[in-house]
């Protein structure tokens, strides 16, 4: 009988403390972007962003600038390494960021707005990015990653409202090699009836831990495509390259120290669309 009534007890007890500690609302993130206005902050495109610096020589910016745009590519399949990629009706632009698992603040979809003041911009590789300065060994002073541990201190980075992929820059069609140019560095792209000519039907997109290039190729054929580069640690990296037509999205980078400059990141496996 006491073990009976003990067990009553302890069931009780559970409701209670269920009862009594409800869940708490999932609190969306906002920013109060007026307030910063007031304060002096001036909002900039992406565009002016770039322009702030267009060497490969990182520069701080030391004004109270903000910037906004939509993450059109984040890491979580893991074919994207401690970056997000923003954008805007104007331009869009790398963010280096010293930190994994960055969709899980900043996914695909999310509106953020970013305070400049203590950021550096500059080029690496011939693209912009957002982030911090290093000093390599080798290439001397650069642009590096901004250490994420930074943020809790020293916030830039404000995501805003909750993730919308409906609300994403539509893919800039792109038909030939030919059209690509720096305007369309780290923006959204749909590489328009292209074909893998390597595609075999055992080619897979890497190799575990490496990191492999596969040739996609439009249709006036020859020397007319470009890499789509892809991480082997990617969620992806072992499928098969398909065969036959494709249209192929991705986020358009650039490597200047490269006979094939141009190169695409995929960012899950809906990103290929198979024609036929």
């Amino acid at each position: 009988m006491k073990k009976i009534l003990y067990i009553i007890l302890v069931l009780v007890g559970v409701v209670s403390c269920q009862n009594n500690y409800p869940e708490p609302a999932h609190k969306v993130p906002s920013y109060a972007l007026e307030d910063s206005l007031n304060a002096g902050w001036t909002m900039l495109s992406i565009e002016d962003v770039k322009l702030l610096n267009p060497s490969a020589m990182p520069k701080q910016i030391v004004d109270k600038y903000l910037v906004k745009g939509i993450v059109t590519a984040d890491d979580e399949s893991g074919n994207i390494y401690k970056s997000i990629y923003l954008q805007d009706n104007t331009a869009a632009i790398c963010l280096a960021l010293d930190q994994v698992n960055l969709y899980n603040t900043m996914p695909r979809g999310q509106e953020v707005i970013i305070e400049l003041n203590g950021l550096w911009v500059g080029t690496y590789a011939g693209y912009h990015q957002l982030g911090d300065s290093t000093t390599h060994e080798k290439y001397g002073f650069q642009m590096g990653r901004w250490d994420w541990n930074k943020e809790y201190f020293d916030q830039h980075f404000f995501p805003i409202g909750v993730p919308d992929t409906t609300n994403l820059p539509q893919p800039t069609p792109i038909y030939s090699k030919d059209n690509l140019g720096p305007k369309d560095y780290c923006t959204l792209v749909v590489l328009k009836n292209v074909i893998f000519p390597d595609a075999d039907g055992d080619l897979t997109w890497s190799e575990s831990e490496e990191t492999i290039n596969v040739k996609v190729q439009f249709e006036a054929g020859g020397s007319d495509y470009i890499n789509v580069r892809t991480s082997g640690y990617s969620n992806f990296y072992a499928d098969k390259v398909p065969t036959g037509k494709c249209d192929v999205v991705g986020i358009i980078s650039y490597y200047e120290f490269s006979s094939e400059p141009y190169q695409l990141y995929i960012r899950d496996r809906e990103d290929i669309i198979k024609l036929d």
